[in-house]
């Protein structure tokens, strides 16, 4: 029942998104500037204003952020080499393997996993792994022309930073927001977790898709089956346990992020190998993201 519970509406919500985009060919920019900018900051607003985060468990977060990155990106990069992989070729696997989809697909799997008890949690693991989403793999796509100080800039430039930042000043003034104000934050924030799966079914539509290779089946078999493992010996080492260990490891098991492809058409970084396993990733995990939803109450 967990595939039909907690996967089947994710995927429903994608294909609808994929058949709004196929045959209306609505404009995509204004939706996704809607809920970059508007409808995920307030969700992350009003969801750190309701129950306050711990700082421990944040600094946990981001612990478990930055060796989660540096063991898959020593993956990728070993992968690569076994591979005999092109300087291009390279970059386009770490970009498919180290990033995942840790908002469109990541945060409404998490909410429908978890609920509410897990809200708290996912939003943080949806924070930090957008400050490498924003920046490293600006920086991987770019390759040897990369920029420090432009990926840094960008990175500063995520809203749902902002929308942190501002929640964690008012929780430390203990300042209470008044209900005239809290309630509209709440109903802005509540299309976030629908908007970001019709996203990501619209941009599958205009993804083109290739057989799958070697290339092709190294990054799907990094990405949804060795990140969990990745995922769990990181909770291990940083001592993670509980509701908060479920939700980091299955929220960094999902399909590859849909963010690179546009750095890698923009820096032309081997699109068509990041389109490929975008699309393969996403429609494999339905069948590994079920499998790991029997492990987690399994796991030591």
């Amino acid at each position: 029942m967990l595939f039909v519970n907690i996967i089947v509406p994710v995927f429903i919500i994608i294909f609808s998104g994929w058949a709004l985009e196929r045959f209306s060919k609505i404009e995509l920019h204004p939706l996704t500037t809607s809920s970059l900018y508007l409808f995920a900051p307030m969700l992350v607003l009003s969801a750190l204003l309701k129950k306050p985060i711990e700082s421990q468990l944040a600094m946990t977060v981001f612990g478990f952020m930055a060796v989660y990155i540096l063991l898959m990106w020593l993956l990728a990069h070993l992968a690569s080499r076994l591979l005999r992989l092109d300087y291009d070729s390279r970059q386009a696997m770490t970009l498919t393997t180290v990033m995942m989809n840790i908002g469109n697909f990541g945060l409404p799997l998490s909410y429908f996993a978890f609920g509410d008890a897990g809200l708290n949690v996912s939003i943080l693991v949806f924070v930090a792994f957008n400050i490498p989403l924003g920046s490293l793999a600006i920086v991987i796509a770019q390759g040897k022309n990369a920029s420090l100080w432009a990926a840094t800039k960008n990175c500063l430039k995520i809203p749902i930073l902002h929308a942190v930042v501002i929640a964690l000043i008012l929780n430390a003034l203990h300042i209470k927001m008044p209900v005239f104000i809290l309630r509209p934050m709440e109903l802005l924030g509540q299309p976030a977790v629908p908007m970001m799966l019709v996203l990501l079914g619209m941009q599958m539509s205009r993804t083109q898709w290739r057989l799958p290779g070697g290339f092709m089946l190294t990054a799907s078999f990094l990405r949804l089956c060795v990140a969990p493992v990745i995922g769990w010996t990181c909770c291990w080492i940083l001592g993670i346990t509980g509701i908060e260990r479920n939700v980091m490891i299955l929220q960094t098991s999902t399909p590859s992020a849909v963010l690179p492809l546009l750095y890698a058409l923009r820096f032309n970084t081997r699109p068509d190998l990041v389109a490929s396993t975008i699309m393969t990733t996403t429609l494999l995990s339905a069948g590994s993201l079920t499998l790991l939803l029997y492990l987690l109450p399994l796991l030591p």
